[in-house]
């Protein structure tokens, strides 16, 4: 049986979206839809990224897009597992890494901002 690659969980205080596989261009439809699904809810998002098992610019993309999301909506979101070797290293390789947040971070939370 094949492990989905979403799961979203409704709890009291916070949507969970846990992604387990690949995000990479090939999944991006589903990754896109299945996350704008969490933001519905109105209750903080937090992605889960420890079973991500391979990762290019489109996922990073993504995530991007989630937080911007999370922006407009007024819905705080978290993501864990960011500091993952593989995605940190495709992070840095796409010159995600940052010391400020983009135009559309005026929340200060973004994902990839470091104090390195």
């Amino acid at each position: 049986m094949a492990t989905q690659l979403l799961k979203i969980t409704k709890k009291k205080d916070v949507t969970l979206v846990a992604i387990n596989g690949a995000m990479t261009i090939g999944q991006a439809s589903e990754l896109k839809a299945g996350l704008l699904k969490a933001f519905e809810t109105g209750k903080p998002v937090e992605i889960q990224l420890a079973g991500v098992t391979e990762v290019d610019v489109t996922g990073l993309q993504l995530i991007c897009s989630a937080h911007r999301s999370s922006v407009e909506r007024g819905c705080a979101l978290t993501v864990s597992g960011a500091e993952a070797e593989d995605l940190s290293r495709v992070a840095r390789q796409a010159g995600m890494l940052r010391h400020v947040g983009c135009t559309h971070d005026v929340t200060n939370t973004c994902v990839w901002k470091t104090d390195d």
